[in-house]
Formats: C-alpha cells, sequence, structure tokens
C-alpha cells in the first residue's frame, strides 16, 4: 500500500499565538527572545520580522539596529504547549499516527484512511480549514509518500505563499507530490528546502558550487560518498526523495537529545567533560528504559561568538552509560576545534533500534547482593588497580548503577578522581 504522509508547518507558529492572546502583536515585526540577556538570541520571528531581514540565532543587539521598530516578547513554552495540544487535537481526529516536530509541526501517517476522510489532500484541506475556524491558525501542509518530500512540499508553499499569519485562504498553502514525482519537484528546489541538513553539510555543499537539490542528484553514489563519507550515501538518496523512516508517534521517538546552557562561558575541561557525561547518562536513561539503542551519537557546540560546530561518531546499538560516554568524548574532542569559550552543549542520540532483549540487572547463575557485591568490587578495583571490567559484565554493573539512580537519584552516585 502507497505511503501517504501529511507535514503540518504552521507559519511563525510562535508569534502567531501571541498575536491572538495580544492583538495589538498582529501584523508588528515582532521576535521571541529571552529578557534581560545581553548574548540572548532570536528565538523566533513573525513574518513581519523576517521582512525587515531580522533572522533565527541573530543577537538581540544586532536586531533592534536591524529594525528599530522590532517588538521583543519573552518565551512563553506554557502558551506554546497549550496550542500545540489544542492543534493536535485536530489532528488526531484525522491520523492514527502522529509524530510531533516541534510546536505546532506534526508529521501524519493517514495511509489507510481513504475510506473515512478520502484522498489525503482532502484530509489536509479539511484539516487547515478547522485548524482557521476553530484555532484562527494558519497552516502550510505537504503531502507526499514519505516525511522528506512532504516537509520539503511544505516548505516550499509557504515561502512561496508569504507565510503571514493572516494571509492567504489555507488551501493556497498546500503542496501535493505525487508517487513518483519527488525527484522532479525536489531538482529545482535550491538545497536550503532539504529538511535535517546540518550546518556543516550545508557549508560543504556550498563549497563545491551545489546549490540546487537536482545538482546533487547528478552525481553518482560513489562520487558522493568518497567526498563525504557515509553521509554521502544518505544524501544521494534524500535528494531523490527516497526516505523510508516511518512516522513515529511520541512514545516511539526518533531521537533523544539533551543540552545544557552554561551559566559562564568556559574551556576548561575540568567543567565540560563533567556536563557531558552527565548528558551522556541521561541519554543511556532513556534509551534503557524504553528498551532501544542508538546507532550514532551528536556532540554540539554553542560558542561565546554564537558559531556552532558538531561531530557525529558512529555507534555500535549502544545503550549503556560507558559506550555513549567514550563516543561523546571522543566527538566532543572532533568538534572542539577552536580555543574560543563554549557556551552551550547539545548531546543526540539517533538512528534508534529495538533492544534484542532486556537488560538483566544479574547474569546467569549469580544472585542478587553477591552479584552487586562482586560487581562493585570490580569497578574499585579498576579505580586503584586499573583492572578493567569484562565486557560481558558491564550490562549487570550498568543495571546496578540505574538501581541506585532510581532509588537515590542523579547524586547517589559520585565518580572518583
Amino acid at each position: 500500500m502507497r505511503r501517504h504522509v501529511l507535514f503540518i508547518d504552521p507559519p511563525a507558529f510562535c508569534t502567531t499565538v501571541e498575536g491572538l492572546v495580544a492583538p495589538a502583536l498582529r501584523h508588528r515585526p515582532v521576535a521571541v527572545a529571552a529578557p534581560g540577556a545581553d548574548r540572548a538570541t532570536i528565538l523566533a520571528l513573525s513574518p513581519e520580522a523576517k521582512a525587515a531581514g531580522i533572522t533565527r540565532g541573530m543577537p538581540v543587539r544586532r536586531a533592534r539596529k536591524q529594525c528599530p521598530d522590532l517588538m521583543l516578547v519573552p518565551p512563553n513554552p506554557a502558551l506554546y504547549a497549550r496550542a500545540s495540544r489544542a492543534l493536535h487535537e485536530i489532528l488526531g481526529r484525522y491520523a492514527p499516527i502522529i509524530e510531533p516536530h516541534g510546536y505546532g509541526h506534526a508529521f501524519l501517517d493517514v495511509t489507510g484512511t481513504n475510506g473515512l476522510f478520502g484522498p489525503a489532500v482532502d484530509v489536509a484541506v479539511r484539516i487547515q480549514r478547522e485548524a482557521r475556524q476553530r484555532l484562527r491558525i494558519p497552516l502550510s501542509v505537504g503531502v507526499a509518500a514519505n516525511k522528506l518530500v512532504s516537509q520539503a512540499a511544505a516548505t516550499v508553499v509557504k515561502e512561496e505563499g508569504g507565510g503571514g499569519a493572516e494571509g492567504q485562504r489555507g488551501s493556497e498553502w498546500l503542496c501535493q507530490v505525487g508517487g513518483g514525482e519527488e525527484p522532479g519537484f525536489l531538482a529545482p528546489q535550491p538545497v536550503s528546502v532539504m529538511p535535517d541538513l546540518d550546518d556543516d553539510m550545508r557549508e560543504r555543499l556550498d563549497e563545491y558550487q551545489l546549490e540546487l537539490i537536482g545538482e546533487i542528484a547528478a552525481i553518482e553514489r560513489q562520487q558522493l560518498r568518497a567526498v563525504f563519507g557515509a553521509e554521502g550515501a544518505l544524501l544521494h538518496e534524500r535528494a531523490r526523495g527516497i526516505d523510508p523512516r516511518p512516522v513515529l508517534p511520541p512514545e516511539r521517538k526518533a531521537e533523544f537529545r539533551f543540552a545544557h546552557t552554561l551559566a559562564t562561558d568556559t574551556n576548561d575541561l575540568g567543567v565540560l567533560h563533567p556536563l557531558l557525561r552527565r548528558l551522556t547518562e541521561r541519554l543511556g536513561h532513556q534509551l534503557r528504559l524504553r528498551q532501544l539503542t542508538a546507532g550514532r551519537l551528536t556532540v554540539a557546540l554553542a560558542y561565546t561568538d554564537y558559531a556552532t560546530a558538531r561531530y557525529r561518531v558512529p555507534l555500535t546499538r549502544a545503550a549503556l552509560d560507558v559506550e555513549l560516554w567514550d563516543a561523546s568524548r571522543r566527538a566532543f574532542a572532533l568538534a572542539c576545534q577552536r580555543t574560543i569559550a563554549v557556551r552551550a552543549v547539545e548531546v543526540t542520540a539517533d538512528r534508534l533500534g529495538e533492544r534484542e532483549m532486556q537488560m538483566e540487572l544479574w547474569t546467569e547463575g549469580q544472585g542478587g547482593r553477591g552479584a552487586l557485591k562482586d560487581s562493585l568490587s570490580v569497578a574499585e578495583g579498576q579505580r586503584e588497580n586499573a583492572v578493567f571490567l569484562p565486557p560481558s559484565r558491564l550490562p549487570a554493573l550498568q543495571g546496578a548503577v540505574d538501581k541506585i539512580r532510581k532509588r537515590w537519584g542523579e547524586r547517589g552516585l559520585n565518580y572518583g578522581r
């Protein structure tokens, strides 16, 4: 059965919602930014602010110079979450599977619902109409056979339609890409339309003067792989509109991400390494809680001067803290190539898969207290006598550590020097 995927993209969602509760903000250049911070950056903006040259990530000080009439509002996550839930109530009437993609945004898999609601494009029109009538929120919707093309279609039609909060009819912000039309639709589009390309890849494509998706699609798979490594093979598929990723409900997330912004910018490894360890421990906990493993780990850094860097390392279906911690250190060392102080660290685990078997706390043939004592003894020996724990014993030790944390919290364990 052919898949039918919708991508719901409310243009300028955060500022549109702000305008609904404060009418004075409507049709004005509005930006969302943290108040009272000299280094605050623009988190979201209205179409009017975008037309004035403001961009996401721009420092507030520079944005004020760019647009003296700019109105700043502090982030209101509770308001955005409430509006997202109201929108998702509408979406839930038409799609059995919904994957949220940030505030207000979502993928919908409506495969097999023709008998109930008609073709996928009709479902999109009905959703647009209900969202505008009940919530006064306009929607840009892309309809295609997979997530990548539907998201690209929504982006294209939003940019062509202007994406204003009170603009055109909802049906005019609808773009459908039929089966087999994916390469032809993507070919004339700029690389910026392709979703999920990190900044490093975009810069490298720009260095090779590859500005259109069709230019990438025309290059042989082996050539892209030779230049971009393993990511080149994936780039080859995406440029042709091939995307086998399923639409996943929230309980089956496509990735896990944890981030932390430092109170004081620093490049002291004595501060950054412990922070990195805490973030990877949280990742590992979430993976094991859902019986999942990760095939890739990404460390992203934000510097004092607002530049960013990231590096990805492959994993062999990892879920243990020690595996994630080792990978994060390698990725951090490769990502952190500047002497500028770091202001934020983010760690992401993706390419998730199900564990083949549930992790057991005690290895076969061992009892509770004895196994715990034995595991901790080995760990103590590792610290004092540099005796390394055999790989077969790592799951048992990890299970013991998880039990301690569950009872006593993150502070239940401290690491020696």
